[in-house]
Protein backbone atom coordinates (compact mmCIF):
# COMPACT_ATOMS: atom_id res chain seq x y z
CA UNK A 1 0.00 0.00 0.00
CA UNK A 2 2.89 2.39 0.70
CA UNK A 3 4.20 2.01 -2.87
CA UNK A 4 0.93 3.38 -4.24
CA UNK A 5 1.26 6.60 -2.21
CA UNK A 6 4.43 7.48 -4.13
CA UNK A 7 2.69 7.35 -7.51
CA UNK A 8 0.64 10.57 -7.01
CA UNK A 9 3.76 12.38 -5.80
CA UNK A 10 5.72 11.29 -8.87
CA UNK A 11 2.85 12.33 -11.15
CA UNK A 12 2.66 15.78 -9.53
CA UNK A 13 6.42 16.26 -9.96
CA UNK A 14 6.27 15.17 -13.59
CA UNK A 15 3.35 17.50 -14.29
CA UNK A 16 5.14 20.39 -12.60
CA UNK A 17 8.23 19.76 -14.72
CA UNK A 18 6.14 19.70 -17.89
CA UNK A 19 4.34 22.88 -16.83
CA UNK A 20 7.66 24.73 -16.58
CA UNK A 21 8.30 24.18 -20.32
CA UNK A 22 4.69 24.75 -21.33
CA UNK A 23 4.33 28.12 -19.61
CA UNK A 24 6.75 29.49 -22.18
CA UNK A 25 9.15 31.16 -19.75
CA UNK A 26 12.85 30.78 -19.12
CA UNK A 27 13.77 28.72 -16.04
CA UNK A 28 16.44 30.87 -14.35
CA UNK A 29 16.92 28.63 -11.31
CA UNK A 30 20.32 27.30 -12.49
CA UNK A 31 21.47 30.35 -14.49
CA UNK A 32 23.85 33.08 -13.34
CA UNK A 33 22.38 36.57 -13.74
CA UNK A 34 24.98 39.12 -14.84
CA UNK A 35 24.52 42.31 -12.83
CA UNK A 36 24.58 45.49 -14.89
CA UNK A 37 27.37 47.89 -14.03
CA UNK A 38 27.46 51.61 -14.59
CA UNK A 39 25.21 54.51 -13.75
CA UNK A 40 21.96 53.40 -15.42
CA UNK A 41 18.74 54.50 -13.72
CA UNK A 42 16.08 52.03 -12.64
CA UNK A 43 14.00 52.98 -15.70
CA UNK A 44 16.94 52.47 -18.06
CA UNK A 45 17.70 49.08 -16.50
CA UNK A 46 14.14 47.93 -17.30
CA UNK A 47 14.90 48.47 -21.02
CA UNK A 48 18.21 46.61 -20.99
CA UNK A 49 17.88 42.84 -21.48
CA UNK A 50 18.83 40.68 -18.51
CA UNK A 51 21.95 38.68 -19.37
CA UNK A 52 22.46 35.17 -18.01
CA UNK A 53 25.69 33.20 -18.11
CA UNK A 54 25.06 29.50 -18.48
CA UNK A 55 27.18 27.04 -16.44
CA UNK A 56 26.88 24.30 -19.09
CA UNK A 57 25.24 23.72 -22.44
CA UNK A 58 22.86 21.15 -20.94
CA UNK A 59 21.72 23.50 -18.16
CA UNK A 60 21.16 26.32 -20.66
CA UNK A 61 19.24 24.19 -23.15
CA UNK A 62 17.07 22.74 -20.37
CA UNK A 63 16.27 26.26 -19.10
CA UNK A 64 14.82 27.39 -22.44
CA UNK A 65 11.05 27.32 -23.03
CA UNK A 66 11.69 26.17 -26.62
CA UNK A 67 13.97 23.58 -28.19
CA UNK A 68 17.32 24.50 -29.72
CA UNK A 69 19.69 21.89 -31.13
CA UNK A 70 23.18 23.39 -31.41
CA UNK A 71 25.40 21.66 -33.97
CA UNK A 72 27.61 18.93 -32.57
CA UNK A 73 30.14 18.66 -35.42
CA UNK A 74 31.95 21.92 -36.13
CA UNK A 75 34.10 22.13 -39.28
CA UNK A 76 37.26 23.05 -37.36
CA UNK A 77 39.07 21.98 -34.17
CA UNK A 78 36.84 24.00 -31.84
CA UNK A 79 36.67 24.93 -28.20
CA UNK A 80 33.41 23.80 -26.54
CA UNK A 81 30.41 26.01 -27.32
CA UNK A 82 29.76 28.78 -24.81
CA UNK A 83 26.16 29.88 -24.29
CA UNK A 84 24.51 33.05 -22.98
CA UNK A 85 20.84 33.97 -22.75
CA UNK A 86 19.29 37.45 -22.84
CA UNK A 87 15.78 38.14 -21.54
CA UNK A 88 14.47 41.19 -23.41
CA UNK A 89 11.20 41.80 -21.52
CA UNK A 90 12.42 40.62 -18.09
CA UNK A 91 9.67 37.97 -18.03
CA UNK A 92 11.54 35.01 -19.53
CA UNK A 93 9.45 35.01 -22.70
CA UNK A 94 11.34 37.05 -25.36
CA UNK A 95 14.80 35.52 -25.48
CA UNK A 96 17.99 35.64 -27.47
CA UNK A 97 20.34 32.70 -27.08
CA UNK A 98 23.92 33.07 -28.25
CA UNK A 99 26.38 30.25 -28.85
CA UNK A 100 30.03 30.92 -29.61
CA UNK A 101 33.19 28.95 -30.23
CA UNK A 102 36.69 29.69 -31.42
CA UNK A 103 39.49 27.50 -32.72
CA UNK A 104 41.60 25.61 -30.18
CA UNK A 105 44.58 26.96 -32.12
CA UNK A 106 44.71 30.65 -31.14
CA UNK A 107 46.63 31.52 -34.34
CA UNK A 108 43.77 30.37 -36.60
CA UNK A 109 41.45 33.38 -36.04
CA UNK A 110 38.42 31.12 -36.54
CA UNK A 111 35.17 32.19 -34.90
CA UNK A 112 31.74 30.62 -34.97
CA UNK A 113 28.58 32.26 -33.60
CA UNK A 114 24.87 31.45 -33.54
CA UNK A 115 22.08 33.77 -32.38
CA UNK A 116 18.64 32.30 -31.80
CA UNK A 117 15.51 34.37 -31.05
CA UNK A 118 12.04 33.18 -30.14
CA UNK A 119 10.54 36.42 -31.45
CA UNK A 120 10.59 37.95 -34.92
CA UNK A 121 13.79 39.72 -35.84
CA UNK A 122 14.93 41.13 -39.15
CA UNK A 123 18.53 40.42 -40.02
CA UNK A 124 20.24 42.61 -42.59
CA UNK A 125 21.41 39.34 -44.12
CA UNK A 126 17.83 38.58 -45.20
CA UNK A 127 18.69 40.69 -48.23
CA UNK A 128 21.20 38.03 -49.28
CA UNK A 129 21.04 35.05 -51.59
CA UNK A 130 18.23 32.58 -50.88
CA UNK A 131 19.57 29.09 -50.14
CA UNK A 132 17.76 25.82 -49.47
CA UNK A 133 18.77 24.34 -46.11
CA UNK A 134 16.37 21.39 -45.94
CA UNK A 135 13.10 20.62 -47.64
CA UNK A 136 10.71 23.27 -46.40
CA UNK A 137 13.36 25.50 -44.81
CA UNK A 138 15.08 28.20 -46.83
CA UNK A 139 17.50 30.78 -45.55
CA UNK A 140 19.36 33.86 -46.72
CA UNK A 141 23.12 33.90 -47.02
CA UNK A 142 25.18 37.08 -47.15
CA UNK A 143 28.34 36.24 -45.23
CA UNK A 144 26.15 34.74 -42.51
CA UNK A 145 23.06 32.55 -42.76
CA UNK A 146 19.66 33.53 -41.36
CA UNK A 147 16.54 31.40 -41.37
CA UNK A 148 13.34 30.71 -39.45
CA UNK A 149 11.62 27.49 -38.43
CA UNK A 150 8.50 27.16 -36.28
CA UNK A 151 8.72 30.74 -34.98
CA UNK A 152 12.37 30.44 -33.97
CA UNK A 153 14.81 32.76 -35.79
CA UNK A 154 18.42 31.72 -36.36
CA UNK A 155 21.54 33.52 -37.54
CA UNK A 156 24.81 31.64 -38.04
CA UNK A 157 28.10 33.41 -38.55
CA UNK A 158 31.30 31.57 -39.37
CA UNK A 159 34.66 33.16 -40.13
CA UNK A 160 37.60 31.02 -41.16
CA UNK A 161 40.42 32.77 -43.06
CA UNK A 162 41.99 29.38 -43.88
CA UNK A 163 39.28 28.31 -46.37
CA UNK A 164 37.47 29.79 -49.36
CA UNK A 165 34.27 31.87 -49.13
CA UNK A 166 32.45 29.08 -50.98
CA UNK A 167 33.62 26.50 -48.42
CA UNK A 168 32.51 28.80 -45.56
CA UNK A 169 29.06 29.03 -47.16
CA UNK A 170 28.84 25.21 -47.58
CA UNK A 171 30.01 24.65 -44.00
CA UNK A 172 27.51 27.20 -42.65
CA UNK A 173 24.61 25.50 -44.46
CA UNK A 174 25.77 22.11 -43.15
CA UNK A 175 25.82 23.55 -39.61
CA UNK A 176 22.26 24.83 -40.06
CA UNK A 177 21.13 21.37 -41.18
CA UNK A 178 22.44 19.94 -37.89
CA UNK A 179 20.18 22.37 -36.01
CA UNK A 180 16.97 21.36 -37.78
Amino acid sequence: MKKLSFIPIILVLLLFGCEQKQNGALDTSKLEKVEQTGNATEEQLKRIPILYNVPSLKVGLDALPFEVKPPKDLPFDAMPLKMTIEDFKHDGKELRVDFMSISKNKDDDIIFMISVHNFKVEYAESLGEEVQITEGVAGYYNGSLSFEKDGIYYNIGYNNPNISEEQIKEDTIALAKQML
